[in-house]
């Protein structure tokens, strides 16, 4: 089913129905999906992630028919007495695994006993064994899935194998957190996609027919703009299944289609207590606020998205957006003031802080003249770091800049993308750029803003007298910018 897209300017998958189409059954579970490749020394077939764990089992089971008899030549020599009869299967698969990839002649011994302990222990704790099984093959997908080196065909029949043993029913905790762990880390956008994708398809199956049947016509009523009808119907989800995530999500996506913002935002609380990482609930929750009027809150909850889908280009561009909104609405005033101290030649005066945590970074700037016999060239570097106890991210910079006929002028511009940084405890950042005018420079003041956590504040670079820069040569530049990012050269002409 296809829901109404999300109203307004910003085209984040909230309700992954509302984005794009997805095919299904009648009771609301993913199209079935090929298992039929090879992951490491195990090969599924079709079905359900219960029906695969209960075949692995099997022929666990069955092995133990030819294994017996070298066993008892085994105990007959006293070998097995070095394994304990009550360890942990999961150790012996562990165990196993180091073994088999040393691969040396004297390792095949021990990979004989390994193998006949593991069928022992699976006798005797059944569903130990199925549980071990069932985390031997997330882990296996998930190290596949993150595999760069691997073919983007079995990185993405990996990501599908996780997807099924984290759909309900038997949906396994243990697939999802490799799905997320694949999402938060994978580099390449493509297998980003692929999981955020088989993440909406796990989390849709609620294992229940009668629950998916009425997700499914819930779904169609919101796909048909019949939001009171979509509402009532999901409402009943959530009361007769208060456990099922994504049935409050969506209401949730209900309620703010219909803009009910505050109560779509009280729904989207009960499905983050459910699944604290859905990344869906978690940008919408940045919709509602931002269709609130609140800009700030909604960077909050739009980074907590991004640091779990971090691939997301919408999210990434939304938060870009609002980031570069909010910084440059602290960063105004604050260069105006600095503009009229420098035209009117008054010192710096020290001024009401953004936030207490300023001290967490120190700046310092210097400035030397380029020998420039069309232009008045001059060339800036700039050192910031990190002396508190919390990682930092730069948002913003400005420059004020004051010329000879004491006219004065800004530069100023927001640090993302090539400019963006960010600072651990104890990390520095030192850039440079070059700046071309028709006039002469006399002074120069600037600043930079940083976020920490949810607070905003202001590095200050001390006023600088150009007039008294020390002059450097062409041949010389590569030396001083030794250890600095070199940003680029700006050329400014400005009018009378």
């Amino acid at each position: 089913a296809r829901a109404a897209p999300v109203s307004g300017p910003w085209p984040l998958c909230w309700d992954k129905g509302s984005c794009t189409s997805r095919s299904s059954s009648d009771t609301g579970r993913p199209a079935a999906v090929p298992l039929s490749r090879s992951l490491g020394s195990e090969t599924f077939g079709r079905g359900s992630s219960t029906n695969c764990l209960a075949a692995a089992v099997a022929i666990s089971l069955a092995a133990s028919v030819q294994v017996n008899r070298r066993r008892r030549r085994w105990q007959s020599r006293g070998v097995l007495n070095a394994v304990p009869s009550q360890c942990d299967p999961e150790s012996l698969r562990w165990n196993l695994e180091l073994a088999l990839r040393r691969g040396g002649p004297e390792d095949l011994e021990e990979v004989a006993v390994l193998q006949a302990a593991i069928v022992e222990a699976d006798l005797q704790r059944p569903l130990v064994a199925l549980e071990g099984v069932r985390r031997g093959l997330v882990r296996k997908a998930t190290d596949v899935a993150l595999d760069s080196s691997a073919q983007t065909m079995d990185r993405v029949d990996a990501i599908r194998q996780l997807q099924v043993m984290a759909t309900a029913p038997g949906a396994s905790q243990d697939a999802e957190d490799g799905l997320y762990s694949v999402l938060r880390q994978v580099e390449d956008v493509k297998i980003a996609e692929v999981t955020e994708g088989a993440l909406w398809s796990a989390w849709l199956p609620s294992g229940d027919e009668v629950i998916d049947q009425m997700m499914q016509r819930g779904m169609q009523f919101m796909g048909a703009g019949e939001l009171d009808r979509a509402t009532q119907v999901f409402t009943e989800v959530s009361e007769q299944a208060p456990d099922y995530a994504e049935g409050w999500n969506k209401k949730a996506t209900a309620l703010f289609l219909a803009l009910r913002f505050d109560d779509s935002i009280k729904d989207c609380y009960n499905v983050l207590a459910l699944k604290p990482r859905h990344f869906g609930c978690l940008s919408g929750l940045g919709i509602c606020h931002l269709r609130k009027g609140d800009e700030q809150s909604a960077v909050r909850w739009l980074r907590r998205a991004l640091e779990v889908n971090p691939r997301s280009v919408d999210m990434q561009r939304v938060v870009a957006d609002l980031e570069a909104r909010f910084a440059f609405s602290i960063v105004r005033p604050r260069l105006k003031e600095v503009l009229s101290e420098l035209k009117e030649g008054r010192p710096s005066q020290q001024h009401t802080e953004i936030s207490p945590t300023s001290e967490a970074v120190r700046g310092s700037w210097d400035v030397y003249r380029m020998k420039d016999n069309q232009k008045w060239t001059y060339y800036f570097r700039i050192r910031v770091e990190n002396v508190g106890s919390s990682q930092v991210f730069g948002t913003a910079r400005y420059y004020a800049l004051k010329q000879a006929d004491g006219s004065v002028f800004p530069l100023s511009r927001v640090t993302q993308g090539p400019a963006g940084f960010s600072l651990s405890p104890g990390q520095s950042y030192c850039y440079s750029f070059m700046l071309s005018v028709t006039q002469e420079l006399l002074e120069a003041q600037g600043g930079l803003v940083f976020r920490s956590d949810e607070e905003l504040f202001e590095v200050q670079l001390d006023r600088l007298d150009l007039a008294e820069a020390p002059s450097l040569r062409e041949a010389e530049l590569e030396d001083v910018n030794d250890g600095y990012n070199f940003m680029g050269r700006l050329e400014i002409q400005l009018g009378d």
